[in-house]
């Protein structure tokens, strides 16, 4: 009996010492749980920094390019304009060499002197007016070249900065992709964590399960006070060894039966059956649902049944 109990108490020690390794794994479990939800919310503010950040590059880009279509629409009036100012001097040089032609043929003809010192005053005014205003076009057409030169400038720089917007575009949406796919192994790893933590869960419950039966089963030995294999519907007051175990037992904590852990007062002493009695008061039971008794010798017999007051007849002696 002393090698059963002694197995019972390795083997109950070895279960616990495995429980609080599985605690502790557990433990060390939802630490690692805990400093991924850290990560994950730390990627969470990152990827909602860097949509904001992108949010506002598409809206960069979306103004770059109105501005660049009206730029466009500016350019190509420019360019109609510049046309016609061309058109326009082409035809004031094809007027004037005309003029010129006329000019010549009237000074050679033998005009009087009156009408053609007239003609002259005439065309050297018409002549200054028209040089005036050439240059009054060519001036407008030299500002209208120096705006073209800039706004061709301009859009080239904003075609860069497109393309510069263009380049942090792509980079954030590899970013984003690179935050989502690290966001998902996380969630996997984390569905990992879970099952395995269940799976543990479940061990440790079969394991309780298996120490409550293991438990049970010394409880009932230690108080039938006999082997298994003994002989069956007869009781036997047991041997000193069998009732030292049986104290040693009841003396763990709820292990009293499977019932109740050790109370040390269950009824008030007007109600309890051991008050009728001072030598009953003094009986150490180890369980208030023992019916056994131990004397000085180290034996048990089997004590009186309860009663409210007295005691009842002796049913339970043998």
């Amino acid at each position: 009996m002393e090698s059963l109990a002694e197995f019972d108490d390795l083997a109950v020690a070895e279960v616990v010492a495995e429980l609080d390794e599985n605690d502790a794994d557990l433990w060390r479990q939802l630490r690692r749980k805990r400093d991924f939800e850290l990560r994950v919310d730390e990627k969470r503010l990152q990827l909602q920094d860097h949509l904001a950040k992108h949010q506002g590059g598409h809206v960069a880009l979306k103004e770059a390019g109105v501005s660049v279509e009206l730029l466009q629409k500016e350019v190509k009036f420019v360019k109609d304009q510049h046309r016609e100012l061309e058109h326009d001097l082409m035809v004031l040089k094809e007027s004037n060499r005309l003029l010129q032609q006329a000019f010549q043929v009237s000074s050679s003809s033998q005009a009087p002197l009156c009408q053609s010192l007239l003609r002259s005053k005439d065309f050297v005014a018409e002549e200054r007016a028209r040089v005036e205003s050439l240059q009054v076009q060519q001036e407008q057409v030299e500002h209208l070249r120096m705006h073209i030169e800039s706004l061709r400038v301009e859009k080239q720089s904003l075609q860069q900065s497109q393309q510069v917007l263009f380049h942090k575009q792509r980079n954030a949406e590899q970013d984003r992709n690179r935050l989502l796919g690290a966001l998902q192994d996380d969630r996997n790893s984390l569905n990992d964590l879970r099952a395995e933590r269940i799976q543990l869960l479940e061990q440790r419950t079969l394991l309780d399960k298996q120490m409550a039966a293991i438990a049970s089963q010394v409880h009932g030995r230690a108080l039938d006070g006999q082997p298994s294999n003994g002989f069956q519907g007869q009781r036997h007051s047991p041997s000193p060894e069998q009732a030292e175990a049986a104290n040693v037992l009841y003396k763990l904590p709820g292990s009293s039966g499977g019932v109740r852990g050790h109370v040390p007062h269950d009824a008030p002493l007007p109600q309890s059956w051991f008050a009728s009695n001072s030598s009953e008061q003094e009986m150490q039971r180890t369980h208030w649902t023992s019916f056994e008794k131990t004397d000085a010798d180290g034996t048990q017999k089997k004590a009186e049944s309860p009663s409210f007051g007295g005691r009842m007849a002796d049913a339970f002696q043998v």
